[in-house]
């Protein structure tokens, strides 16, 4: 490859430089049951042991080896997410600071991880918004991408569909130029790709290495001629040990050196993976004696860069285009709108039917707590549809936050200002299809309470299905620990068995219950118009024996914790939102370490 000229005085660019870099995983092994036993603690296993590399701006280095050689802990080592056991990282001579240096770096996973719904135009508009918010023309900014990477004629096309893996594979990585990142890292993106696309996808990062002066660190396994054309040095590595690092043309010098001629038909990489367990540990080139740029070509980390961390939009401005980017995907899931429509006004009006004119006798008033029971069984498991879009979805938000495209509070706040109008029709449409049929309490005062109440069920049930969609590893697992938390909640509801016959070491349970405090809330609004109604006569029409008010009674409950179990449902409500938010904020500190 011919030198790349050298950048403008005022690009930014960056010099990587690896020194004596080890990584070892300790096993730890301990046969316990008596005092007889002592730990067994087994010498640590090194993944990487003293390798040392450069990388330059301008060039692409190419972390080559067999699998298990080590290639994809070197690269989270240069990405600054996994930290070094031994050995020191330096950037244009100065130590790596991994906080800083995610900020104007991109780090791309062999795992494409996109948004299904959204075309390709559409992902790179969102992100050019969040990242370049001063910019007026953001179309223009696409356009550019879209011209770069060759995708100009998929630019409509949605993700989900009608996209090949390399065609995927360079949205991934136009997604990371995005934010102009002087330092560019690749984990195989040539993986499960044929020959042609795994050739344009090394051709687009060659175009992006030479035009901005790009530093471009990324693994392969095995590349092939054409893709060997495209990589300026490539670093060798076998079993955690650098066996070379130069270019193909110093790598067959150092096999003339070692005894061995690359045969004519196969280049000197392709054989040197052959023979590379007969080769005999050699020192590789170290930082010191690998040519280093000038000094005025480089950047050094001076304090105005240490200051540049922060995000590039403000919150309201993330907030208002993640809002839109969820209304999208939640205005194109038609399954999951006509199916939510659907089950609120199919399963209202059958309970509708069921329970016409219930009436005010005692079976009125075990038919009222049996539809309320309902009701929330039917509300709170109904939003498991929601589980699968939260669960596919954390991926990409995991890759956004962590790379600090937007905060992940505004990511929340925009969600909940998404699902709060949407869930309030399916409230709606839930209420009014049950209860005018059934004769419920007849006031409007009542009717908008029970809306109210409704939607703070479904609200509170979506923050339960988010906060366990943070968890769960995948939809499967998912639905099974919602099903079984769900059905302890009903259990414990008080609808079952009373607080009174409940053991005192359950008791907590029956407090943590979200079915609790709405049945509740749900029974003072329904008997509250009906306190000094008489519901059950000794004697026909001589003496009362149960009111509304004694219905409360028997429960515990009075017309003045109306709004108490209201608030509290609130709180339920938040209070999943923010585990929610603690459990992503610890998943990106980690993904970062």
């Amino acid at each position: 490859m011919e030198e790349p000229s050298s950048p403008p005085q005022n690009l930014k660019t960056y010099q990587i430089t690896a020194s004596s870099i080890s990584y070892t995983k300790s096993i730890s092994t301990t046969i316990s049951s008596t005092f007889l036993f002592k730990p067994c603690t087994t010498p640590p296993i090194y993944i990487l042991r003293d390798v040392s590399l450069i990388a330059n701006p301008s060039q692409i280095l190419a972390i080559v080896g067999p699998s298990g050689a080590g290639k994809s802990t070197l690269l989270d080592i240069l990405a600054a997410r996994t930290s070094p056991t031994n050995g020191t990282l330096l950037l244009n001579s100065s130590p790596l600071i991994p906080s800083l240096f995610r900020k104007f770096s991109a780090y791309v996973p062999q795992h494409d991880a996109c948004l299904p719904l959204l075309t390709v135009s559409e992902t790179f508009a969102f992100a050019a918004c969040l990242l370049n918010p001063k910019t007026p023309d953001v179309s223009s900014i696409v356009a550019s991408l879209l011209s770069e990477l060759r995708l100009t004629h998929l630019a409509h096309t949605r993700l989900g569909h009608g996209l090949s893996g390399g065609e995927r594979r360079r949205i991934s990585i136009g997604l990371s130029l995005l934010n102009d990142p002087a330092v560019l890292l690749l984990d195989e993106p040539t993986s499960g790709l044929d020959s042609s696309s795994a050739f344009n996808v090394m051709q687009t990062l060659r175009s992006t290495a030479e035009s901005h002066h790009r530093t471009v660190v990324l693994s392969i396994h095995q590349p092939s001629f054409k893709i060997l054309s495209t990589i300026d040095r490539i670093l060798l590595l076998s079993k955690g040990t650098v066996v070379h690092h130069g270019t193909l043309s110093s790598l067959e010098a150092f096999l003339l050196s070692k005894g061995f001629t690359v045969p004519p038909q196969l280049n000197a990489l392709e054989y040197t993976m052959e023979i590379l367990n007969q080769l005999s540990k050699s020192k590789p080139i170290g930082p010191q004696s690998l040519p280093s740029l000038p000094n005025d070509s480089t950047t050094s980390l001076a304090d105005s860069d240490k200051r540049q961390i922060k995000y590039k939009s403000s919150r309201v401005h993330e907030i208002v285009t993640l809002y839109n980017r969820f209304w999208k995907i939640i205005y194109r899931t038609k399954q999951l709108l006509l199916t939510n429509t659907l089950q609120a006004l199919g399963v209202g009006l059958v309970l509708g039917t069921i329970y016409i004119n219930i009436g005010f006798d005692k079976k009125g008033i075990e038919k009222r707590l049996g539809l309320f029971a309902f009701t929330l069984t039917f509300l709170l498991s109904s939003t498991t549809e929601t589980l699968p879009i939260f669960i596919s979805e954390r991926p990409v938000l995991l890759r956004e936050t962590s790379s600090g495209v937007y905060r992940i509070s505004s990511y929340l706040i925009a969600n909940t200002l998404v699902f709060m109008p949407y869930l309030l029709a399916i409230a709606v449409v839930y209420s009014v299809s049950v209860y005018f049929l059934v004769g419920l309490c007849c006031t409007w005062q009542a009717f908008a309470y029970f809306v109210m109440v409704i939607w703070v069920i479904v609200l509170m049930a979506n923050s339960f299905v988010l906060f366990l969609s943070s968890l769960a590893p995948n939809f499967i697992a998912g639905t099974s620990l919602l099903t079984i938390l769900l059905g302890c909640f009903f259990l414990f509801s008080g609808y079952f068995i009373s607080t009174d016959s409940l053991p005192k070491y359950w008791l907590f349970m029956h407090y943590m219950s979200m079915y609790k405090y709405a049945l509740d809330a749900l029974l003072i609004n329904e008997y509250s118009c009906l306190v000094s109604k008489c519901l059950i006569w000794y004697e026909e029409n001589k003496t009362c024996m149960v009111t509304g008010s004694d219905v409360l009674q028997r429960r515990g409950l009075n017309e003045r914790q109306r709004w108490t179990n209201f608030y509290i449902m609130i709180g339920f409500f938040v209070f999943y939102r923010v585990l929610w938010l603690m459990v992503l904020i610890r998943r990106v500190s980690r993904s970062k370490k």
